[in-house]
């Protein structure tokens, strides 16, 4: 029993040592784990901050795009109306110079 006993004080310590190694590695690994997780939010955030901007720059150029379609078209017709003009003018110059 004797022995015993002293087997047991020095295994308790040792024990105990081994329980508080265990709890820092243990703090530092939730510490280490905090971080990764903020930083990991923080990807998210800027990820979404990310998408919410390539988003608008989409409308942007849906946008532009629909208005150059508009002014293609006004462009057209515009021309056609001067290719019109151009035809009438000169029918006109012919007609006066046969005269």
């Amino acid at each position: 029993m004797k022995s015993l006993t002293k087997l047991g004080f020095i295994i308790l310590p040792l024990a105990l040592l081994t329980a508080c190694a265990n709890t820092a590695e243990m703090d530092a690994l939730k510490a280490s784990v905090e971080a990764a997780q903020s930083s990991a939010d923080n990807a998210l955030s800027a990820a979404n901050v990310a998408q919410s901007t390539a988003d608008s720059a989409k409308r942007t150029a849906s946008d532009a795009e629909t208005i150059a379609l508009d002014a293609r078209s006004t462009a057209q017709a515009a021309q056609s109306s001067v290719d019109e003009c151009c035809a009438k003018i000169d029918r006109m110059f012919e007609k006066a110079m046969s005269k």
